[in-house]
This record gives C-alpha cells, sequence and structure tokens, in this order.
C-alpha cells in the first residue's frame, strides 16, 4: 500500500472541498424546481448535512496551515457543478446528483480512508468516516426517487443519458481522487451559471396558488390553532427564497452559506411542523392556498433588501404574535402547537441575527448610502407593493391605496409579518 505524505493529503482534501463547497452553494439553488413538497424538505436536509460536512473538512484543511480554502476552488470542478445545474428537471438533476456525484465522492473518500495513515491522518479519517453512513442513505434516497416509478420509460433513457455526460465529465477531471489539480486545469467545455427560476414549481396536488395567505378559507369562524399552523406550513415558500438568498450570495463569505443554509433547513422544518399540525387538525394541507407570490415578490427585489424584507420585517416583527399564538394553544389544551411554536422562536432570533450580521456585510460590499432602517423600510414597501400587484393579478382582494411606510415592528403592522393576528369575526 503506497501512503501518502502530508502535503499529498492536503492537495487531495482541498479537491475535496472544493467539490463540497461548490455543490452547497449551487445546487441548493435548484431547490424550487423540485415540485414534489416532501422531496423538497427531504433535499434540503440533505444540503443541511453536506454543509456540515463541509464544515468538518474545511476545518481539517485549516489544521494545515490554509485558513479559507474557499479562496482556492478548482474551476474544472465548479464547472462539473455548472454542468449537474443545467439539469433539464429535477428528475434529470437528482438522478445525476445523487447517482454519479454523491457516489464518486464516496468513492474517492473510502479510498482516501483505504490509503492513508489512521493515526497520523485520523482528523481527516474522522471527517469521513463521521459521514459516509448518511451520505449512503442519501444515494439510496436518491436512487429510490429514480426507482419509485414516476419518470416515464422514454424520459428515463433521457435522464440515464445525462448521468452519463456527468459521468464521463468526471472521467475526463481523473475522477475526484485522482483528479486534476488547480495547477492542471482542463475545462473543454465551459457551463453558464444556473439561472433561479422566476416562480417555483409546485406538485398538481397544490391546486389553490394564491398571491397572500388566505386564512378564511382553514377555519371560517373564529381564531383558531389551525390558523397558526397554516402559517407554519406556507413557510413553503420562504424554504424556496432562503435557497434562493444562499444562491444569489454563492460568491459571499464561507459563514454566510453556513447561516442562510441552516435558516433554509429551519424553514423546511417549521413548514414541516404546520404540515404535521394540520394533518392532526383534519386538514389537507394539499388543498389549502398556497402563497406562492411571496416566493415571487420576494426574489424579484435585489439580494439585500431580500434579506432586509425577510428577516427584519417578516421575522423580526413575528415574536409579539407568536406568543399570543401559544397562549391560545394553551388554551385549547393543544400542547403540540404550543411547542410547534415554542420552537420555531427559537429558530427566528437566530435568522433575526443572521439578517443583520449579512444585511451590515452587504451594505459595506455594495457602498450603500442609505442607512439600515432606510433599507428595511425600502425593502419592505417594494416586497408588499409586488404583493400586492400579484393579489391583483389573480382576481384576489388587494389595496388601491397601500398606507404608511414601514417604521418598525412597534409602530407598524406590516402584512409582511410571518406570524400575524388574525381576528375573524
Amino acid at each position: 500500500m503506497a501512503y501518502f505524505s502530508s502535503e499529498e493529503a492536503l492537495k487531495k482534501l482541498k479537491l475535496f472541498f472544493s467539490l463540497e463547497f461548490d455543490l452547497i452553494r449551487h445546487t441548493i439553488g435548484y431547490c424550487p424546481r423540485i415540485p414534489r413538497y416532501l422531496d423538497k424538505c427531504q433535499f434540503v436536509r440533505h444540503v443541511y448535512e453536506d454543509l456540515k460536512r463541509s464544515r468538518m473538512l474545511r476545518e481539517r484543511i485549516q489544521d494545515f496551515g490554509l485558513a479559507q480554502p474557499e479562496k482556492q476552488l478548482n474551476e474544472a470542478w465548479t464547472n462539473l457543478v455548472r454542468h449537474l445545474m443545467s439539469a433539464a428537471d429535477a428528475d434529470f438533476f437528482i438522478a445525476a446528483f445523487y447517482r454519479v456525484v454523491k457516489v464518486e465522492q464516496v468513492a474517492a473518500y473510502r479510498t482516501y480512508i483505504q490509503n492513508t495513515l489512521r493515526l497520523n491522518d485520523a482528523p481527516s479519517v474522522e471527517v469521513f468516516e463521521d459521514h459516509l453512513p448518511a451520505m449512503e442513505r442519501q444515494i439510496a434516497w436518491g436512487k429510490q426517487f429514480v426507482e419509485a416509478g414516476s419518470i416515464s420509460a422514454d424520459k428515463e433513457r433521457e435522464v440515464i443519458k445525462f448521468e452519463i455526460e456527468i459521468r464521463d465529465h468526471i472521467a475526463r477531471l481523473g475522477n475526484l481522487y485522482g483528479g486534476s489539480s488547480q495547477e492542471n486545469v482542463n475545462i473543454e467545455t465551459e457551463y453558464p451559471d444556473y439561472e433561479v427560476p422566476a416562480e417555483m414549481e409546485l406538485e398538481p396536488r397544490f391546486v389553490w396558488r394564491s398571491a397572500e395567505r388566505i386564512f378564511d378559507a382553514v377555519n371560517e369562524n373564529e381564531e383558531h390553532p389551525t390558523h397558526h399552523s397554516y402559517t407554519h406550513f406556507t413557510e413553503l415558500p420562504i424554504i424556496d427564497l432562503v435557497t434562493n438568498i444562499v444562491y444569489d450570495g454563492r460568491h459571499m463569505p464561507f459563514e454566510y452559506i453556513a447561516d442562510f443554509i441552516r435558516q433554509t433547513w429551519d424553514e423546511a422544518r417549521h413548514s414541516q411542523m404546520g404540515f404535521s399540525r394540520l394533518r392532526s387538525m383534519g386538514v389537507d394541507p394539499y388543498q389549502v392556498p398556497i402563497p406562492v407570490g411571496h416566493y415571487k415578490a420576494y426574489t424579484s427585489v435585489p439580494l439585500l433588501e431580500r434579506i432586509a424584507a425577510l428577516t427584519q420585517v417578516g421575522e423580526a416583527c413575528s415574536f409579539v404574535p407568536k406568543k399570543q399564538w401559544t397562549k391560545m394553544a394553551v388554551e385549547h389544551n393543544d400542547l403540540l402547537t404550543a411547542l410547534e411554536h415554542d420552537y420555531d422562536v427559537v429558530d427566528e432570533k437566530n435568522h433575526v441575527k443572521f439578517g443583520t450580521k449579512w444585511m451590515k456585510e452587504l451594505i459595506a460590499k455594495n457602498k450603500e448610502t442609505r442607512d439600515f432602517k432606510q433599507i428595511v423600510q425600502d425593502a419592505e414597501w417594494k416586497v408588499r407593493t409586488g404583493v400586492n400587484e400579484l393579489k391583483k393579478e389573480k382576481g384576489e382582494k388587494w389595496q388601491a391605496d397601500l398606507g404608511p411606510r414601514f417604521e418598525g415592528c412597534q409602530v407598524s403592522n406590516s402584512p409582511l409579518n410571518l406570524a400575524p393576528n388574525i381576528i375573524i369575526a
């Protein structure tokens, strides 16, 4: 067996990290094109698992004295990720990602473990051995996705052709374990950057696609915890919104990517909490209005304002109402719904911190002349206007006069608040 030196180990680890980092910051942008709700949530969970592995791998590389390996990415392998992102739809994407790219990663990591000195290089071994079981589960999920029978025979042949393209691309790069170094970049075809969709895709089971949340469709007679679980479930468009915040900020620092991937996973969990609670109350989540207008209105504004409207208005203004929600759930002897809100608030407080931190970074990066408060006010107005226009287009109740501009959670009741007070006569 040919063991390798620490210098050779670092070269391999840098290449592994280069692909890992490019995958988490790019592939999450494909989430709005995954139509099936449960698949979307599972995919987000996988990206979060991949983030944790990327972080551990980054920390191991830092042991060798390289503080920011994300600044030395391998362009040839970045181009492979762009090739993957050119997938025609979710069937092509998931098949190639899980049955080709992830399989290649697992093979490379197992080969590395076999060829390094286990004691000398124990921290590297642990990075991979701690995560290989999760990667194998991911691959099994992707394999089952393709084999489940939802892809027609004709389409499956095209899907397999795309898998072969990606597999051949990897082979031309020399495979991941022994692949091309930064000094030997070979790009035969350069693939363009992926463009996030203007509208999110949803499976046909979601028949009611609204511009805004429509609460009276859930319970017409009185204020009830079903409204609040409905609000959590309809964070569904927020999942895709935050994936766009990651993708459109893919050139930001590693911790930006990490923070917003974590938030994406949180939003998926919140939506699933609402999904399960609605079902327990006898409400079919597939039959309620899905506010797809939230995704479209938010993603139509620049990245800085997108983060501002979501975190400094939608989430920051939600804490007081959620305390009321919790109290109502307790009064209804519904402990599970009360705990739904309890844990949601823990996550949302972190999201507000993420937003504040990265808004300041973007303000400096963009050389903004507006102050923080003005940016939040402008962002709230733009998104609110966008939602109102979509309501008008869809024939839903809209406002000819949007009223005053947002002045802060204590003095303004913005309709962008993710936890509005609901009063039904």
